[in-house]
């Protein structure tokens, strides 16, 4: 894949950027680097060499005294050297070298990098007459199953991981997604994961070996805990039992459907859609909205800044100011806030949590922090909380004040009903 400056990469199994080629621009020269080991795999794929071919002209000052005449020749290169008398003193370098394909076997080149696949033992239990921790491989080719019964662990032998494994994933919104109890990669990857009520993220010891990247095995393994706070129950019914669920509550998910849902409404009563249309980076960063990956003051404003630009920052004032009761000088939120007044619904309800919203952002996680942030987390009870458990309960008022607005805008569009249904028929 191209980049603007001429350079080129490709992803590796992972995921991840690989530099391919590398291009640099001087005043007077241009200067081009492929990686090796790729463009060598490339050569073996096609059965072929590449010849580079050398010239370099160095002036003088004044002609070496002695003539040079020299070379240089090995199996893969050749090379000269001379001087001249003719016309400005000069050497001149001169030849080629052969770059080689690596030796390997059809089957291991289906890739312009290498694929060695190691299975690191993860800890799935701890020993109880010892306290050691009890750890196997995830190769999925040694574990049991319903159909095999080969003495070693069971593929759905349960691993626990710190919460903070997912952050690596959670900072790239455009290339990785965290949804519905699945992690995935660009379709090149994905694996199934679950959440116990400690919070820990739970993996099947198969799915480790067989879902996920080689590469990736390490990362996951320096997160692996011993098992703590129990299973994740509804995962266990579904994937174990094979029973219906209901779907486990995600505040995510129900954010994202009430900005639609509210969106539609408030658009049905000014004539004219009510957000602006997103920009790209923005709209992928507000997709990539999670659930914290840990108890850091520096993600949870991280997470304010997106859930407000998406939420508020986006609306459309001049929508917003053709609401009944709306000032066609106020800013945003004032301008919902008149027009709840206007229609008689409760401001502090339907506005309040968007307002506690914008005003956290605006004295904390977008500046610099002032006297004003605690005094609105004491306001809304939030004062006592990890900063992660700040973010989580502000999303979810955030999505239950835009459900309110929901059936606020609603209740003011419903036809109303006339005498005329109760009149006798003529």
């Amino acid at each position: 894949m191209p980049r603007p400056d001429g350079s080129w990469y490709f992803l590796d199994n992972a995921g991840r950027d690989q530099e391919l080629i590398r291009v640099h621009r001087g005043d007077t020269d241009l200067r081009i680097e492929v990686a090796a080991l790729p463009l060598r795999r490339y050569l073996a794929v096609r059965e072929r060499l590449l010849v580079v071919q050398h010239e370099r002209i160095t002036h003088l000052d004044a002609a070496p005294a002695q003539t040079i005449q020299a070379t240089d020749r090995t199996e893969a290169s050749t090379f000269g050297l001379h001087s001249s008398r003719m016309g400005p003193p000069a050497v001149r370098l001169c030849g080629k070298h052969l770059v080689l394909p690596i030796d390997a076997k059809p089957a291991d080149l289906a890739y312009p990098y290498t694929t060695a696949v190691s299975y690191p033992e993860f800890t799935i239990g701890i020993d109880s007459s010892t306290g050691q921790p009890v750890t196997f491989t995830c190769d999925p080719d040694r574990l049991s199953g319903h159909y095999k019964d080969l003495g070693t662990p069971d593929y759905l032998t349960r691993v626990y991981f710190r919460r903070e494994v997912l952050r690596r994933y959670t900072s790239e919104p455009s290339r990785y997604q965290l949804r519905d109890g699945r992690l995935s990669c660009l379709g090149l990857w994905g694996i199934s994961i679950g959440r116990n009520e400690e919070g820990l993220v739970e993996a099947y010891l198969g799915d480790l070996g067989r879902d996920l990247p080689s590469v990736e095995r390490a990362h996951w393994l320096s997160f692996n805990v011993a098992p703590l706070g129990g299973i994740d129950e509804a995962r266990r019914r579904r994937d174990i039992l094979g029973e219906w669920t209901d779907a486990t509550a995600d505040p995510l998910h129900r954010l994202a459907n009430a900005r639609e849902r509210f969106s539609t409404a408030l658009s049905a009563i000014v004539g004219q859609p009510v957000y602006r249309s997103w920009d790209a980076a923005d709209q992928i960063a507000f997709a990539g909205l999670h659930m914290p990956t840990s108890s850091e003051q520096s993600e949870a404003d991280t997470q304010i800044l997106t859930l407000a630009k998406g939420i508020i920052d986006y609306l459309d004032t001049k929508a917003l100011r053709k609401l009944p009761g709306a000032d066609a000088k106020a800013a945003t939120i004032n301008n919902l806030e008149g027009w709840v007044k206007h229609t008689n619904g409760d401001p502090d309800t339907l506005v309040g949590p968007l307002r506690l919203l914008y005003n956290l952002r605006n004295n904390g996680a977008a500046h610099a922090r002032n006297r004003k942030w605690p005094a609105f987390l004491t306001e809304a009870g939030l004062n006592k909380l990890q900063p992660d458990e700040q973010f989580v309960r502000l999303m979810t008022s955030a999505a239950e004040a835009l459900e309110a607005l929901i059936s606020h805008a609603e209740a003011q569009t419903q036809p109303t009903s006339d005498e005329g249904d109760d009149a006798p028929l003529q």
